[in-house]
């Protein structure tokens, strides 16, 4: 066999392991769904019922309504609040996480659709992340935790007397 031929052989095998590779790395993100941004689970507008393959949305067209908002319980922080939702998740209990949601992510996504795809997601943990609280604002980082990876949510309340409203709760790393 001539030189030549050894490293056309060569440079086929190697096409063909990349080719191969290439390919392994699109079926695992098309399985593992990546963080796609599209909808609101709760937290989203439009979420894809795809059995976790595809994160909940980051935002929605609906602002922000003092008068419509999710009230927190008198007597319970932001913080506590937050791990309330998250407790309930990992529990399978979506109607009272669904509950929880920002008044926009309610008005975008029934509680059926938003029980079937968090089941989907298959959350087991959670963090919490960082709370902070500057003036009339508060929010809680909280990292949601799956099989497939995990992924970051920011809850943000505002004050209202005694007690804190539910502003909205968004996936920041998803542009939103």
């Amino acid at each position: 066999m001539s030189q030549a031929t050894g490293t056309n052989r060569t440079v086929l095998i190697l096409a063909g392991v990349v080719v191969v590779l290439l390919g392994a790395i699109i079926a695992i993100l098309l399985l593992q769904g990546g963080p796609a941004d599209t909808g609101t689970p709760a937290d989203q507008t439009a979420t894809p019922d795809t059995g976790g393959s595809a994160m909940p949305p980051t935002s929605s067209d609906t602002p922000f309504d003092p008068a419509t908002a999710t009230k927190v319980p008198d007597g319970q922080t932001p913080e506590e609040y937050t791990k309330t939702y998250f407790d309930a998740i990992v529990a399978g209990d979506f109607a009272t996480a669904y509950a929880l949601l920002p008044a926009d992510k309610k008005a975008a996504q029934d509680e059926a659709s938003f029980a079937e795809q968090l089941s989907g997601y298959g959350i087991s943990d959670y963090t919490i992340d960082d709370v902070a609280e500057e003036g009339e604002e508060a929010r809680v980082t909280a990292t949601a935790i799956t099989p497939n990876g995990s992924f970051q949510y920011l809850w943000t309340f505002v004050a209202e007397g005694d007690g804190w409203l539910v502003k909205s709760r968004t996936l920041p790393g998803m542009g939103g």
